[in-house]
């Protein structure tokens, strides 16, 4: 069964025009499941974006680096709460259900958890642009104070960890001796939410591994959601692989459909493939358009080795380029804010 993280709306849901029936999925989590893992932070490196992150790219205020990293704060304060409630002579009734050894275990703190998301950002074909959304994707976790681990799960090409240097790697193995070093994605999910960059044609690994270890329902019961983002180039075969993820897991997990317009900017056809229509009604996946960006421009951020906030700044990068940073920023966060499912 899947479940989604209550939501959190920052944009009005998207209009499809494709001819079929797309939203948020049936397997979603209840409306009124608290969503306050969304953290704030006072750290004056943290450009508080929140609502006013269009109006921020407007400007020229410089946009710094975010600490991505998972906190325990809030597991922290609200055990300090029970212990003082407990401490209470007249708490008795509350001193009973306070375990003889504290609250200093990770188990502990888990009965307090509060919800997460694994973020799968999967494509299974080599250079659909699974790095380049995964890039967008943390750009906008920033600009809205979205805490989350960055994990890159391509060993054989870690762009990621090279712009993100504080990422943690993972990997999916055949070799049951390895099978434990996926596993830290999920473990890491009971702190913060997760963003997993994968490599292409590692799809029947990751699969095994959510069906093998029944991941979905143990998520659910650990409030830990799955969602894959699943970016297609346009092509009937990149659309049968999103059809086949669907048919295996898509009861499980969540789906979105990530159109990349810098691949593809006629989806017509793939739009009235009676398959996808058929897909939509029984799933109700999510569609998102992921905007062009200027093919100059990104050869020389990828050649920097920086991310799109930094490029915004950068000496290298002239006033017009810089413009079009901002102006593939502003669509891309619209569009990943009107998919309602990062929050």
């Amino acid at each position: 069964m899947t479940a989604t993280p209550g939501k959190r709306r920052r944009g009005r849901p998207k209009n499809n025009p494709a001819n079929f029936s797309v939203g948020l999925s049936n397997h979603g989590q209840p409306d009124n499941l608290d969503n306050s893992h969304v953290e704030a932070t006072d750290s004056p490196t943290n450009l508080e974006f929140g609502e006013d992150w269009e109006r921020e790219l407007d400007g020229d205020a410089s946009i710094h680096d975010w600490d991505l990293s998972s906190s325990n704060g809030v597991h922290d304060q609200q055990i300090a709460v029970l212990e003082s409630i407990a401490n209470d002579e007249s708490s008795e009734q509350i001193q009973q259900l306070i375990p003889a050894n504290g609250f200093d275990t990770l188990d502990n703190k888990r009965d307090f958890k509060q919800s997460t998301t694994i973020h799968i950002i999967d494509g299974e074909k080599g250079g659909c642009g699974k790095s380049f959304l995964c890039r967008a994707f943390i750009e906008y976790c920033k600009s809205i104070n979205y805490h989350m681990v960055i994990i890159d799960a391509d060993t054989s090409n870690q762009d990621i960890s090279k712009i993100y240097p504080h990422a943690e790697v993972a990997f999916f193995s055949d070799d049951e001796k390895q099978a434990k070093e996926a596993d830290k994605i999920f473990e890491l999910a009971f702190e913060s939410s997760v963003i997993v960059n994968l490599p292409a044609q590692v799809y029947t690994k990751f699969s095994d591994w959510i069906t093998r270890n029944n991941l979905a329902d143990l998520g659910q019961e650990h409030s830990i959601f799955f969602i894959k983002w699943f970016v297609c180039t346009g092509g009937v075969d990149s659309v049968n692989f999103f059809l086949k993820s669907l048919s295996d897991l898509g009861d499980k997990i969540t789906h979105v459909f990530v159109k990349n317009m810098g691949l593809c900017d006629d989806w017509s056809y793939i739009d009235q493939m009676p398959e996808l229509a058929a897909a939509a009604r029984k799933y109700q996946f999510v569609v998102m358009d992921f905007p062009k960006f200027p093919f100059w421009e990104r050869n020389m951020i990828d050649r920097l080795e920086i991310t799109f906030s930094d490029a915004i700044a950068h000496q290298d990068l002239k006033v017009v380029s810089k413009q079009r940073v901002k102006n593939f920023l502003k669509e891309a966060y619209t569009a990943f804010a009107e998919t309602g499912l990062i929050k």
